[in-house]
């Protein structure tokens, strides 16, 4: 009977044991079930407007500068396409020599024939796959402007491109720094000390690898390979504590998610910066 009573408490036990891991193993099945498309697509919608809100609102000097700079706007709207192009205009009237600066932005932004072959040729430029119709491709262009002291102004210029048949439109950036005093465009190897290359795109990488680790929103994300270190080197802007590294869609993380810049404190590559490292003058 002891044997038969022992028997029947060990089944007993074992059968709630059976039920309460199937209940178990049930609930982390339910817990880490994949997300259907539709919810996949309902995430990327939300990060991506969460980024792009970011960008768009990001502030500026654009009030504190506009006696210097005026903003100008080119509109055109065709069957197939609309170019929406706001853009800086240094104001001549201050000194004609900032015309460098215009027919800068002219020739690189403004040539509308150019702009329209690439609208209606190469649709080829995105990295994500989900797709909805779209009736016309757009293509805009807007801007944020920093001033470093008197004499300094930094641009980005941020291109924004709706591809009719895709989910989301892609981003483009690129950075103009001027010198107002030289009438001259500054690039990497004018603004750090010689053979910094290496050391800026560690710093890079290293603050991407901590905000993956750290961030939801970098889900997805990569680190910068030097490849496109040596094309992005000169797309910074800066100011007075920071200096901003921006990146096209899909160079460190898909259009949806992640960040489309690298903020470096300058306190963190002060030893890399010309000026900081410049010999004292004599006299």
């Amino acid at each position: 009977m002891a044997c038969k009573h022992e028997t029947s408490l060990q089944k007993t036990s074992t059968s709630k044991d059976v039920e309460i891991k199937h209940n178990t193993d049930q609930k982390i099945k339910d817990s880490v079930l994949p997300l259907s498309g539709e919810a996949i697509a309902l995430d990327h919608e939300k990060t991506k407007a969460l980024k792009r809100d970011k960008l768009i609102k990001a502030k500026d000097d654009r009030a504190k500068l506009q006696e210097l700079v005026i903003s100008k706007r080119f509109l055109k709207k065709e069957d197939l396409y609309i170019l929406d192009y706001q853009y800086p205009y240094l104001n001549e009237e201050i000194d004609p020599s900032y015309a460098v600066f215009n027919n800068f932005i002219t020739e690189n932004y403004l040539n509308i024939e150019k702009t329209e072959n690439q609208i209606l040729e190469d649709k080829e430029l995105l990295c994500d796959t989900l797709k909805i119709n779209r009736f016309r491709d757009k293509r805009s262009i807007d801007y944020k402007i920093y001033t470093v002291k008197s004499n300094f102004i930094s641009v980005v210029l941020y291109k924004e491109n709706y591809y009719s048949g895709m989910r989301y439109s892609t981003y483009l950036f690129d950075c103009i720094n001027f010198d107002l005093e030289k009438y001259d465009f500054v690039y990497f190897n004018d603004f750090f000390t010689k053979g910094s290359e290496d050391a800026v795109f560690v710093i890079i990488n290293n603050i991407i690898k901590e905000s993956i680790a750290s961030g939801e929103l970098y889900y997805d994300c990569w680190e910068l390979s030097k490849g496109d270190f040596n094309a992005y080197k000169n797309n910074f802007v800066m100011n007075d504590d920071v200096l901003e590294y921006y990146f096209d869609d899909c160079v460190i993380c898909p259009s949806y998610t992640g960040t489309y810049s690298i903020e470096i404190p300058i306190t963190a590559i002060m030893h890399l910066i010309k000026k900081y490292n410049a010999p004292p003058k004599m006299g």
